[in-house]
């Protein structure tokens, strides 16, 4: 069966679990910062969406591959990979530039 079926929630606990990463809940507990680690796995995922337009275009004009549709795909994954991580990055400026414009 491809469809899989609606799953009962049996509560708000269940619901609750669904929005929380591994991630972020183990870098709390190590006293890591949560956004560092979501700054560090965005950089991340720009890297290996980059990496994989690499492949793709060597493949490409090498004549190992003819797959346009994919590498045009892996392109605009690459591109919004960029866009989030610089997003993240000004973020964070602006957040710095507001901390430090704070009186005491």
């Amino acid at each position: 069966m491809f469809i899989n079926p609606i799953q009962k929630i049996n509560g708000l606990n269940e619901l609750n679990k669904i929005g929380t990463s591994n991630n972020i809940g183990e870098a709390t507990i190590r006293g890591e910062l949560p956004f560092k680690n979501i700054f560090s796995q965005a950089l991340s995922d720009y890297k290996e969406a980059e990496t994989q337009v690499n492949n793709d275009i060597y493949g490409l004009v090498t004549g190992q591959s003819d797959d346009l549709h994919n590498l045009s795909i892996n392109m605009k994954k690459a591109e919004m990979s960029f866009e989030l991580f610089v997003q993240l990055r000004n973020k964070a400026l602006d957040v710095y530039k507001e901390l430090m414009n704070t009186g005491i």
